[in-house]
């Protein structure tokens, strides 16, 4: 059972906290304290309250501690000789220092110095007795002018830095405070210790006896010697400090690796409390199986420790250097077999020979690819001389196209101004010819319904000038076209006054005469189609890859755009008959790369250059000109448009998905539907009204009207196709105005039959075939009663009429 010490008075020798100064001034403080004995406290559970109470209670010496106190001797020794030399390498610096300092500066320290100690030395300072303080110059012997000139060289970094003395005394205050514990205000910062009166300590110790909570720790010894210890482990930590502060943190990253190394050790042990013999035996053979599964060595450890009742220490951290080396089967205890070392030696093997291929593959790798390079290089070696000629050749294209484009730019915008000129000039004559055809078929109309009273003022003068045009025109006729059958109205009325036909000539000779000298100042190798197109050619024939990819035949039909516009200006197609094939420009075109031996001929760039042109040149220029200038009423130009573009049925990039030639198309049928609407009109007279001459005459020019309008739809054939032209001339054109005038007109005159043949002839089979008895009803009951009022009158004409009418039934 525990026995409970005897409490008896003892004398005992407490040294004070400044016991180990140099000084030695506080040695003759030490004092014998007499200890009163203080009866125990009886134990709560205890089979022998009085069992032990004389015997004393001695206190073993460990000697580890012993050993402890020694370490921290030597420690502390070798602290004061880092001291000394860092006061010794301190005072050189200062004397180095002393040297350089200035009168100047003296006076400026002194009252930086005088600043700095007011404002660290506060009211506490009266709590530090004479007797305790002590000269801080007597410990550090360092010149304050020269730190006072070292703080002035460098203020911006000693700004608010108290110096060397404000820290000392600060210090010295906070361990005053300290000792003396809770006097005037002041609480120790170590609060293990029960808060007493100045002086007084209690011989045991609680860790937590300040603590307001009502939970028992167990008690622990307290000695002399431990408290010596603390106190000089603090001021060691307290001059480690200071030292750190003096001289910066070059020590800072040692005091961080040795923290490191204290956690880390105080983590191992708590990792030794948690692990138990139990434990480590199975990581030890997990460890051994493991390396034999894996064929490394595993080391051969004491296991007898493991029969002892107490956990073992284990280190946790395990370090591998390196790829451990493989020595091959090692009897560790287990079973070793023949087949498992033959399959590790396979396998080994295996791996030899895959390590082997991948190396070899490699090899060949950088060998081909060498191979390949080498190649590369001699191929562009024997390059070497067409690469310089292609270099050369993109050098002259360069400052060739430069130039080129330079002068088009500068001649485009003349081409345009007398292309306008031309056009606005013709434009204006078919306006003019389209609104005297509309007001003299108004004037015949009102004569033929009001009689002679309708002739009076303009209309009179509109009426003379009409029977004088076409007076003129009969008598031509007779001297050109004799034997020839003609009837009014198949001729065109485009006959203008002297005064106006001499104003458009002389616009027509101007943009001549300017078209002609357009390019005179221009060299030829600018002003030549063919020239141009041969520096285009030379540059497909050195280099087509690169002509290809840049995209140039894209941009040969636009690069001569100028030449063929200018061209098709001074041909006039409709006003004279010009054939597409026979123009300049289109030969060139055609001829491209022929005088170059290295282009192949049947090149599809050179194939495709003249259809190209066509295409985004030429078509737009003609549907400008159909709009502005072309007379669908007017036969000779309708036939001219149609020579010019009989090619057109065989070019392969005129179909329904070129956007230019549907537009061209469109613009086509467009005046043919203007025409039809505007130029157009079948009267209706009475069976008197019709007898009358004049009306007669009106009547039947009327009707050969739309037979000259049939007649230019059906030149336009090849650009037309069949279903168009059924709509334009069957439905529009015969049921709507033929029917009508066969119906109101006489039936069994000579008249009569000459109008049918007329009809008959411009009534083509792909027409005949394209509608059926429906579309062709009003005709068909037309004609059978012409027919019949024909066979009443004796003619023989009737049987023609029913053999075309058979045609139409089929």
């Amino acid at each position: 059972m525990f026995r409970k010490p005897k409490a008896k008075g003892t004398l005992r020798v407490r040294k004070t906290e400044a016991w180990d100064e140099p000084d030695g001034e506080n040695q003759d403080d030490c004092a014998v304290i007499e200890t009163k004995p203080v009866a125990a406290p009886r134990a709560a559970i205890s089979f022998d309250v009085d069992e032990g109470a004389d015997s004393a209670f001695k206190v073993k010496k460990d000697k580890k501690k012993v050993e402890e106190l020694k370490r921290q001797h030597k420690l502390e020794e070798e602290a004061e000789q880092i001291y000394k030399q860092e006061k010794e390498r301190k005072e050189a610096l200062e004397k180095i220092v002393k040297k350089e300092k200035q009168s100047k500066e003296d006076k400026k320290t002194k009252n930086e110095k005088q600043k700095y100690l007011d404002k660290y030395r506060d009211k506490s300072a009266k709590h530090i007795s004479n007797s305790e303080s002590f000269d801080y110059d007597e410990h550090l012997d360092i010149d304050s002018d020269a730190v006072g000139s070292v703080s002035s060289k460098f203020a911006s970094v000693f700004e608010g830095i108290p110096d060397s003395r404000a820290v000392f005394e600060a210090k010295k205050r906070r361990e005053r405070a300290r000792r003396e514990g809770a006097q005037d205000g002041y609480i120790p910062l170590d609060d293990t210790q029960k808060i007493k009166s100045k002086n007084e300590r209690n011989r045991l110790i609680r860790e937590d006896e300040n603590d307001d909570s009502d939970e028992e720790c167990t008690n622990k010894f307290y000695s002399a010697r431990e408290l010596l210890r603390s106190e000089e482990d603090r001021r060691r930590e307290e001059q480690e400090g200071f030292l750190e502060r003096e001289h910066g943190d070059d020590d800072e990253g040692d005091r961080r690796k040795d923290e490191d190394s204290e956690n880390e050790e105080w983590e191992r042990q708590q990792i030794r409390k948690g692990v138990s013999r139990r434990e480590i035996g199975q990581l030890r053979t997990e460890k051994r199986n493991t390396s034999k599964l894996f064929g490394h060595v595993a080391p051969v450890e004491d296991d007898t420790a493991m029969d002892m009742d107490i956990d073992m220490d284990m280190d946790m951290d395990l370090q591998v250097v390196g790829k451990p080396e493989f020595r091959g089967p090692r009897n560790t205890g287990g079973v070793v077999k023949i087949e498992d070392i033959l399959a590790k030696l396979k396998l080994r093997i295996q791996e030899r020979d895959e390590a082997l291929n991948f190396r070899k593959e490699e090899q060949r790798k950088i060998e081909q690819t060498i191979e390949e390079n080498k190649s590369l290089i001699a191929k562009l070696e024997m390059g070497l001389p067409d690469q310089s000629t292609k270099y050369t050749m993109y050098q002259e294209l360069r400052v060739y196209s430069r130039s080129l484009l330079e002068c088009l730019n500068e001649k485009v915008a003349e081409i345009n101004s007398i292309v306008d000129k031309k056009r606005d000039c013709g434009r204006a004559r078919r306006v003019r010819l389209s609104a005297r055809r509309r007001q003299d078929m108004m004037d015949q109309h009102a004569e033929c319904m009001q009689g002679k009273s309708a002739k009076m003022g303009d209309a009179a003068t509109r009426a003379a000038e009409r029977e004088g045009r076409r007076g003129r025109r009969r008598r031509e006729r007779e001297t050109t076209l004799t034997g020839i059958s003609h009837e009014e109205g198949l001729s065109t009325d485009d006959e203008e006054p002297t005064q106006q036909s001499m104003a458009d000539q002389k616009t027509c000779d101007e943009v001549e005469a300017v078209a002609s000298v357009l390019f005179a100042d221009a060299l030829d190798e600018y002003s030549d189609l063919r020239k141009v197109l041969g520096r285009m050619t030379d540059w497909l024939a050195v280099d087509s890859k690169s002509f290809q990819d840049a995209y140039v035949y894209l941009c040969l039909p636009k690069l001569c755009s100028p030449y063929v516009r200018l061209e098709m200006l001074q041909a006039d197609v409709l006003k004279n008959e010009t054939v597409l094939t026979s123009m300049q420009w289109f030969k060139i075109a055609m001829l491209a790369g022929s005088e170059n031996a290295e282009i192949d001929q049947d090149h599809d760039i050179l194939v495709e250059l003249a259809p190209a042109i066509i295409e985004k040149v030429v078509i737009p220029f003609l549907i400008d000109t159909i709009k502005e200038e072309w007379d669908p009423m007017s036969l000779r130009q309708t036939r001219n448009l149609a020579t010019f573009c009989s090619i057109f049925e065989k070019l392969p990039n005129l179909t329904e998905k070129s956007k230019q030639f549907n537009a061209f198309l469109s613009a086509i049928r467009e005046k043919i539907c203007e025409c039809i609407s505007d130029d157009l009109f079948m009267p209706i007279f009475s069976p008197n009204v019709i007898e009358q001459p004049a009306c007669r005459q009106f009547h039947d020019r009327q009707y050969w009207t739309c037979i000259k309008l049939i007649k230019s739809i059906n030149a336009l054939s090849s650009l037309i196709s069949v279903a168009a032209r059924f709509e334009l001339v069957v439905e529009k054109c015969v049921n709507s105005q033929c029917v009508m005038a066969f119906r109101t007109g006489t039936k069994n005159d000579v008249s009569v039959e000459r109008k049918i043949r007329g009809l008959i002839a411009e009534l083509d089979d792909p027409l005949l075939m394209m509608g059926g008895r429906t579309s062709f009803r009003q005709l068909i009951s037309t004609l059978e009663m012409v027919a019949e009022a024909q066979n009443q009158a004796g003619r023989n004409f009737h049987k023609d009429i029913k053999k075309f009418l058979t045609k139409l039934e089929r």
